[in-house]
């Protein structure tokens, strides 16, 4: 038995449904809920509940964004959401700023994912965002923070000036990387580089391009540099992950 049946014989004995939504209400910094298609909240957990200004979970269910948030907040959740039903596909740790019910903005590190039925039909999204928790008065730099940060994001396989991108976010280049490091973890180098590994590990799996090809996509002028790179991130050449997990994607046994 491969380790992908073991898993999915495992989850099938699992007889509590449940046990999602138990995990996330011990949680009180994740906000966590679960949408069916038509966007309706089919779960979430206190924190979300209170986040929305509701006394309990419970009352969320039946409601979708635009009955809950602020028409501009709505429209930009709805625009996420139909873009994951639209193309299958997710996002993880995005930065958001979210206005708060008791005045104020808060910070969220927000991550959607499409779910599926046993037969692989498309069943919703889920949607979890950590709570940054910043100190007072520190909303406007994460603000100017999360505009950089974006763009980061669509020009990551550039080379890119840590000053330039520091001086748009109105701070000093020491400034840029405690703020990245608190964010993420992550100094501006270490960003970049997951971000062309993530990237270079879809393309790998889901595209047919060459090795050479997918190096210049993610950034890297040559092939051996992305294999090394791609190798001390995930633990194996690309070529290997290509074969391991290519088939797995295309829905064919590797």
């Amino acid at each position: 038995m491969t380790p992908r049946e073991m898993r999915d014989e495992f989850l099938e004995r699992m007889e509590d449904s449940t046990l999602t939504e138990r995990l996330f209400s011990a949680l009180p910094d994740i906000v966590f809920c679960l949408k069916n298609r038509d966007r309706v909240y089919m779960s979430a957990n206190d924190a979300f509940a209170e986040r929305v200004g509701l006394g309990s979970r419970w009352t969320v269910v039946g409601k979708r964004a635009e009955d809950l948030f602020p028409k501009v907040l709505a429209d930009h959740y709805r625009s996420q959401d139909e873009e994951v039903l639209a193309t299958g596909r997710g996002f993880q740790e995005r930065l958001e700023l979210v206005p708060l019910r008791g005045g104020g903005l808060g910070w969220f590190l927000a991550s959607k994912v499409p779910i599926h039925d046993c037969e692989g039909a498309l069943l919703g999204i889920a949607s979890v965002s950590q709570d940054l928790r910043l100190p007072s008065g520190q909303e406007m730099n994460y603000r100017e923070l999360a505009e950089v940060v974006t763009e980061i994001e669509q020009r990551f396989a550039e080379d890119l000036s840590r000053k330039e991108l520091a001086c748009r976010a109105g701070l000093s280049e020491e400034q840029f990387e405690r703020r990245l490091k608190r964010v993420f973890g992550l100094s501006l180098n270490g960003f970049v580089r997951k971000l062309r590994v993530e990237y270079g590990s879809r393309l790998l799996v889901e595209t047919d391009k060459s090795l050479a090809e997918i190096s210049l996509d993610c950034g890297y002028s040559e092939q051996s540099a992305f294999s090394r790179q791609f190798k001390s991130t995930v633990g194996m050449p690309p070529g290997k992950y290509r074969a391991e997990f290519g088939g797995w994607w295309r829905g064919i046994e590797p």
